[in-house]
């Protein structure tokens, strides 16, 4: 199959109406003669291009293969080539038989079509502008530099022409040829330099070439021109449905918007009304955030007073506890004095009643004394009888122991009486004793109770002392750190005292912001509703503006 039959058969043809595509962008006879007419193509460059097909029927496969060599060398232009549903052979060969209808000759609507047609299929392709249009230098370089051989030789084959002329004409040959070059000094015609009929020769020469290449650049020119057209109908037509999808939108946010915008009107309204009842109540929070700021910073003080305290009551409650143990112990040592009491008040005892005892045996032996002091009466009694039955010797005898015995009976009676009378008196004290010793046993008991539950006592006081020092200590430590805590907390109220000043004004501001806002939404409702407006009908269609 020839390269020209290859050329638009891609499979995404089907995609696309050409027919459509070109009445769209305007390109009609008319407006491809204007065209060709403003960069100066004519059908002097259709010769010319004709010209050059069998260069370019021969360098075609070789371009073919440079070009898509540089486009799969970029990952960029070998992504887009992955997209499309031809291999690279089959690409190549489109690309030999596009490079061939560069050759044509027939530059008509049906050429321009075609390129059309080759634009939106690299457009569908998503292939950037840049790319497509940067594919034209690689054009010009791969092109260019065959066309350039050309050129050489055409000015090689004039220059050989131009000498056979003159060797035909017998002017000299090689020495004409010389001479022209300006090297020989025969020749008039080359006094200032080349022979003016070689030097013409040549300049026509690639003036010829020239040409050819400006007719090449000239026809893709055009090509390009279409190519563009494409992409900017693709860009105008995605717009245009961008802006229709903007409208349709804007309709359906003013639609949308409408019941929103008439509910957030009055809700910044009471927001604005709220915002002045915050900042109310803010100035009021501030004056009473300064106000407990105050109270705090004295009752700061008040507690570092306690704490004061505490520590005296601490080292107080210390004392305490050194009192109370040494009570203890004295209440240890009246224990044990009291325990020799008891002993000494329980010998007091047995003593008392031993003495009793010994009181009842001495008024045993009281009444045996009285007894013998009434026989002892009766005794001297009957000696005095009996000293007067006898003589006077005997008499006398018998009343001076009458006598005696009577003066010894009547003083142990007296001796008698009196050791009745400190019996009695001794047993009095006995008894007495007895009572006293008894009552101080008893009292002793009781002491003794009360002491150990002195002792008990003071224990309690002991380890309740002790516990209140604890207590003390921890009530100190807590003050203390009630105080930093007041004293962090009325840092902190300055600090809300502050903040809420800064609310206040903030809630003022949000206050003239929502009132702002107010007076901005029917701004947003007429803007919403200038959305929908419609364009105005002198406006030129995209691509136009576009271009």
């Amino acid at each position: 199959m020839q390269p020209q039959q290859t050329f638009g058969r891609g499979g995404l043809n089907g995609f696309l109406d050409v027919d459509e595509l070109v009445d769209r962008i305007g390109l009609d006879e008319d407006e491809i003669a204007w065209r060709k007419e403003f960069i100066g193509f004519d059908e002097d460059d259709e010769r010319r291009l004709a010209a050059l097909e069998p260069l370019v029927q021969a360098n075609a496969e070789a371009i073919a293969d440079d070009f898509y060599e540089n486009v799969l060398h970029y990952e960029q232009t070998r992504a887009i080539v992955d997209r499309s549903p031809k291999d690279v052979d089959a690409l190549k060969r489109t690309q030999q038989a596009y490079l061939v209808s560069l050759a044509a000759g027939e530059y008509d609507r049906e050429f321009f079509k075609n390129r059309a047609r080759i634009g939106k299929l690299h457009e569908l392709l998503d292939m950037p502008l840049k790319q497509y249009v940067g594919q034209y230098g690689v054009y010009y370089d791969l092109i260019l530099s065959r066309l350039n051989e050309r050129v050489q030789q055409q000015v090689v084959d004039a220059i050989e022409e131009w000498a056979e002329e003159r060797d035909a004409e017998g002017d000299g040959g090689l020495e004409r040829f010389v001479g022209a070059l300006g090297l020989g000094g025969g020749i008039e015609d080359a006094e200032d330099g080349l022979e003016e009929s070689f030097e013409e020769t040549v300049r026509d020469a690639i003036d010829d070439g020239m040409m050819d290449v400006l007719s090449l650049l000239r026809i893709i020119n055009l090509d390009m021109q279409v190519a563009v057209d494409t992409y900017v109908d693709s860009y105008a037509q995605q717009l245009e449905e961008s802006i229709e999808r903007r409208k349709r939108l804007a309709r359906e946010v003013e639609e949308d918007v409408q019941g929103p915008i008439a509910e957030l009107h009055d809700s910044s309204e009471a927001i604005a009304n709220r915002a002045e009842a915050i900042s109310e109540h803010t100035e009021s929070q501030a004056t009473g955030i300064t106000r407990a700021a105050g109270e705090l910073n004295e009752m700061s003080a008040a507690i570092e007073e306690v704490a004061s305290v505490a520590d005296e009551v601490s080292e107080e409650s210390d004392r305490t506890e050194t009192l109370a143990a040494q009570g203890v112990e004295a209440a240890d040592d009246a224990l044990d004095e009291l325990a020799a009491i008891e002993d000494a008040t329980d010998r007091v005892a047995d003593a008392a009643d031993a003495l009793a005892d010994r009181t009842e045996e001495i008024d045993e032996i009281v009444d045996r004394l009285d007894e013998l002091a009434e026989r002892t009466t009766v005794l001297a009694a009957n000696a005095k009888i009996e000293s007067s039955r006898d003589g006077a010797d005997g008499s006398e005898t018998m009343s001076v122991i009458a006598s005696e015995v009577r003066s010894f009976a009547e003083q142990t009676k007296t001796d008698l009486s009196e050791i009745e009378e400190a019996v009695e008196a001794v047993r009095q004290d006995a008894t007495a004793t007895v009572e006293t010793t008894e009552e101080t046993v008893s009292r002793v008991e009781t002491g003794t109770d009360r002491v150990r539950k002195t002792v008990d006592s003071l224990e309690e006081i002991h380890e309740s002392a002790r516990t209140t020092a604890s207590g003390m200590e921890d009530v100190a430590a807590a003050t203390d750190q009630q105080a930093r805590g007041v004293e962090v907390t009325a840092e902190t109220l300055d600090d809300l005292s502050e903040s809420a000043d800064t609310v206040a004004s903030a809630a003022e501001s949000v206050a003239a912001a929502s009132q702002q806002q107010t007076a901005s939404l029917s701004e947003v409702r007429e803007s919403v509703a200038r959305l929908t407006d419609d364009e105005p009908d002198s406006a030129p269609p995209v691509y136009e503006r576009l271009g």
